[in-house]
């Protein structure tokens, strides 16, 4: 089945300022949802499995292409119903094309359908077939292996780290808060960590989870903090092909001097990608 893409997804306002990681993110994730008839809804647990940064996750969100659902601890696709077949529709279309597929073969093959032989005695083709996908006593299997990609010992060794080692929160404080404290003092520079941090560990004391889960809980746990106290989220300024800062680069007062619409567009995007490596 499809995951059906609209084609102005390049120019689309919501769509055309994402990095190339929250857009891979919303890609891969909706074919998973468009496969597993979930609706549009992605798990949290998915989203390193679709290779997804956390800062990937703020985007979608923050560009309202996906909303986080706390009782469920997943994502939710934006108006996934308006674009997207529902199950129904899809599970039906998928035995539709499976019964059509049984029947073409018992035509092929000649294998009886509804009690009746089809148009031969399926004997005609079992030798010649056979010898046809036969390479000096071998069979094509044999012949021509299908290629099982490997994926490098590096990958496997930071999956296996990263992901599936459960530890303390007292040992995420040595391995894994760090980066994760410098993206949540970003996004809530009033935000008192230290505080938060001896909130979050008295009310997870004993459990032992993986980092990655480990991280979620930690920014939500601040989000929610901040959230109750009152304190502000700061947004990043966000360059689009109009604003000042792609003028001044351009080299020009106003945007109705703009004459080269890709060109500002190329040069507002490369003005966020400085501005995302100056923040890291």
């Amino acid at each position: 089945m499809w995951f059906k893409v609209d084609d102005s997804f390049y120019s689309n306002p919501k769509t055309a300022m994402l990095s190339d990681g929250a857009t891979a993110l919303w890609l891969r994730s909706g074919s998973w949802s468009a496969q597993q008839l979930t609706g549009g809804f992605v798990p949290a647990r998915m989203v390193p499995m679709f290779r997804g940064s956390n800062d990937s996750v703020r985007e979608l969100c923050d560009a309202g292409l996906w909303a986080y659902d706390e009782q469920k601890d997943g994502y939710q696709f934006h108006d996934w119903s308006d674009y997207q077949p529902d199950g129904e529709e899809v599970d039906a279309l998928r035995k539709k094309r499976s019964e059509a597929g049984k029947r073409g073969a018992n035509r092929r093959w000649g294998k009886p359908e509804n009690g009746k032989n089809g148009k031969t005695d399926g004997k005609c083709h079992g030798k010649p077939m056979a010898n046809a996908w036969q390479d000096d006593g071998k069979s094509m299997a044999n012949v021509c292996p299908v290629p099982v990609p490997v994926p490098e010992k590096k990958e496997k060794e930071e999956y296996s780290s990263s992901f599936s080692k459960e530890t303390t929160a007292d040992e995420y404080l040595e391995t894994g808060r760090t980066e994760a404290d410098r993206q949540i003092s970003r996004q809530y520079p009033n935000l008192d960590l230290t505080d938060a941090w001896g909130a979050f560990i008295h009310h997870h004391h004993g459990e032992t989870r993986t980092i990655a889960d480990w991280t979620r809980l930690w920014k939500g746990w601040c989000q929610r903090r901040a959230n109750m106290s009152g304190i502000p989220q700061k947004t990043p300024h966000t360059h689009t092909w109009a604003c000042e800062h792609t003028l001044k680069r351009l080299g020009i007062k106003s945007r109705d001097d703009v004459q080269d619409m890709t060109k500002a567009q190329q040069t507002a995007n490369q003005l966020n990608k400085e501005d995302r490596n100056g923040r890291t």
